[in-house]
């Protein structure tokens, strides 16, 4: 007797399920939705975008809305568009007096880390605060440019409407290499000389569920590089963000600081 095959999940979600999770989410930052598209994927890339809002709000920073348009909150659910047209968030955490400022935005061009005059636009980015810049040369015409230098970039998410698969899990690795390459470099071949910031590490968000095989790439992509690989958010995306769940996420890394002493003649390295 043939074996039964089992039914997959398929990564798709009834639109009234995001609809309610969205609002709830925003009607407590007290704002609303305006125009955002019907489509799925815009809906499950919004939920996304609010899991890394919570993110922050759960590792004790606060959290504002930005440039609510007519008070209400405009997602900005494509790569075209000027961002003044659009809202975003800010997030804030004081140490020891210091005020450690970002800004989360939704489909915002990046300047590459290899070349300044190309750029990618991942789903959602976390950078210093107010550093948008605009370009009046990059499209022909007088159609205007809005991107964040690679310099100002903490670190972003790219969310995918699918069941895992190999090409798309190993092609995120190529825009973590656009981006931030010191990961792909340096960290990888020298993980101790890095410590934890306050980001999440550069994250692949998906809504399907994954195979053996997507469990052995993410296994050995994760072990690789500072990144995560996040499966089946349509089920577990709540709880993955979740206050007691985020400290399991891997964070972004930075090269730690060093201070420099003078023993026996010589400079000496000490990381703190």
């Amino acid at each position: 007797m043939a074996k039964e095959k089992t039914k997959t999940k398929s990564p798709f979600k009834d639109i009234a399920d995001f609809d309610k999770e969205i609002k709830e989410f925003l009607n407590k930052n007290k704002s609303k939705v305006a125009e955002h598209s019907k489509r799925i994927s815009d809906y499950f890339e919004m939920c996304c975008f609010n899991y890394i809002v919570r993110f922050y709000q759960n590792t004790g920073f606060e959290i504002s809305v930005q440039n609510l348009i007519d008070g209400k909150y405009r997602y900005k659910c494509s790569a075209q568009g000027v961002i003044s047209n659009f809202s975003y968030f800010k997030v804030k955490k004081t140490i020891r007096k210091i005020d450690y400022i970002y800004d989360i935005h939704h489909n915002l061009a990046v300047q590459s880390y290899h070349n300044k005059k190309i750029y990618t636009t991942p789903d959602i980015i976390i950078v210093n605060e107010n550093k948008v810049e605009e370009d009046d040369e990059h499209y022909s015409g007088k159609k205007r440019f809005c991107f964040i230098p690679n310099s100002e970039i903490q670190t972003f998410c790219e969310v995918k409407q699918f069941n895992p698969f190999p090409e798309l899990l190993f092609n995120f690795i190529g825009t973590v290499n656009e981006l931030k390459n010191e990961l792909i470099e340096n960290f990888r071949l020298n993980p101790n000389e890095y410590t934890n910031t306050f980001h999440l590490a550069p994250s692949l968000m998906i809504s399907g569920k994954s195979n053996e095989h997507a469990e052995r790439i993410r296994a050995s992509l994760q072990e690789r590089y500072n990144i995560n690989i996040l499966y089946d958010l349509f089920e577990v995306g709540l709880s993955t963000f979740s206050a007691e769940k985020v400290k399991e996420l891997k964070k972004m890394k930075t090269r730690k600081k060093k201070l420099y002493i003078v023993s026996k003649g010589k400079a000496v390295d000490i990381p703190f």
